[in-house]
């Protein structure tokens, strides 16, 4: 049975705990040990209900569940079980034992306290802050790290090669309200983008979503998409046999930009200008008034 080495830190830094821990426990302790003990954070965060979460560690934490790996007591405590043995790293059990016990021996409130006032930012979206921090100075530092932006922008945005979470913190960030998925297909194989599940997720950091899919591009005509001319010649395609029968979708978003202020446009490419969201934008800036120029994130 294959396990993703993210997948096998969680199982570790259990095990490492004396072989349980708390759920809420298990995200902070894991959310300071990628952030301080990691070149490469395994897993990225989004700042949620109850402070710093990752969606991703939670699927994974679910898949061990399924594969008998990992189990939740009575006592709401998660247990290792004697079948992620085989898996664990017996090398790195005694590094993370001593960041359990020396560096961060916090647990409960007190452990969401210190991270809420380490990193301010991902307790922004609490709804335990006014417990856990009774200082009016300490809330003060996470009222200040709020994306409150409001002013209208329209911004592009892919998910290659980034997580659910790292790719809806930067939605967060940015204070983004609607996200207007052109995709023609929107499937994908990377956990968290098909349809249904980015409108999932987006739903749970209270981000709108809708689908255009007559904006996408039939993927016959994405084959063999090797140098950025090849792109090009595609876009030209694009803007010269598409985008003019699309004037009513490109104003429905004209619409949705008016009632939401703060909307990107998003599909699979990391680089906008290997992808058509671009081109939608500039179409947007041709055909609406007032349409701010695109900032692509």
């Amino acid at each position: 049975m294959m396990l993703y080495k993210r997948q096998k830190l969680l199982l570790d830094l259990v095990q490492a705990a004396g072989g349980e821990l708390a759920a809420t426990d298990l995200q902070k302790l894991l959310f300071l040990y990628v952030h301080q003990c990691e070149a490469a954070p395994s897993y990225r965060f989004v700042p949620y209900r109850f402070g710093c979460f990752s969606f991703q560690s939670y699927a994974d934490r679910s898949l061990l569940v399924e594969r008998g790996m990992l189990f939740s007591a009575e006592d709401g405590m998660w247990k290792i079980t004697p079948k992620a043995i085989p898996y664990l790293d017996q090398k790195r059990i005694p590094q993370l034992a001593h960041f359990l016990t020396r560096i961060v021996p916090e647990r409960g409130d007190t452990l969401v306290s210190r991270l809420y006032r380490l990193f301010p930012y991902y307790a922004c979206r609490s709804e335990i802050v006014n417990r856990i921090l009774p200082d009016a100075n300490d809330r003060q530092q996470i009222v200040s790290q709020t994306p409150v932006a409001c002013d209208k922008a329209l911004f592009t945005i892919g998910y290659e090669g980034d997580s659910i979470d790292g790719y809806l913190d930067r939605l967060i960030r940015n204070n983004v309200s609607l996200l207007c998925d052109v995709r023609r297909n929107p499937l994908s194989r990377k956990a968290g983008f098909s349809r249904e599940q980015l409108a999932t997720y987006c739903a749970k950091v209270k981000i709108e979503y809708v689908h255009l899919p007559e904006l996408g591009i039939p993927s016959h005509r994405r084959q063999e998409l090797t140098t950025q001319k090849d792109y090009d010649i595609l876009f030209d395609v694009y803007r010269r046999e598409d985008l003019p029968t699309m004037r009513p979708a490109i104003l429905q978003l004209g619409q949705l930009m008016e009632k939401y202020q703060r909307v990107a446009l998003t599909c699979f490419e990391k680089e906008h200008q290997c992808c058509h969201r671009h081109c939608v934008a500039e179409e947007m800036n041709k055909l609406i008034e007032g349409c701010p120029q695109p900032i692509h994130i």
